[in-house]
């Protein structure tokens, strides 16, 4: 939690985590820190979004640099369930195409 109200709880799942709340310039830094730390013993990661209530850009750079990494090394970002204000982020940034999403299963 932030001194601004944000908050962004992230949750160890098999294969990633799952994600709860809003992601913005607030919480971007501890969710970028804790996928970085994941990637160095891990090939890709899973992110359970669907409890993701607001993201910014400060999200969607988090997202796309995990995802390069992810593909520089043979792996990648899967998302799972993004929500629609997710999913509009992803729209008009133009970068609809460039995640690998899941629905929920």
């Amino acid at each position: 939690m932030s001194d601004m109200g944000t908050e962004l709880t992230i949750t160890n799942i098999d294969g990633g985590f799952r994600l709860d709340g809003e992601v913005d310039a607030q919480t971007a830094p501890s969710l970028k820190s804790c996928l970085e730390t994941y990637l160095n013993d891990s090939d890709g990661v899973t992110l359970d979004v669907r409890e993701v209530t607001f993201m910014d850009s400060s999200g969607l750079r988090v997202l796309l640099g995990v995802t390069e990494t992810c593909r520089a090394q043979g792996s990648d970002l899967e998302l799972v369930a993004p929500t629609p204000t997710v999913s509009r982020l992803f729209d008009i940034s133009g970068l609809a195409g460039h995640f690998t999403v899941t629905p929920a299963g």
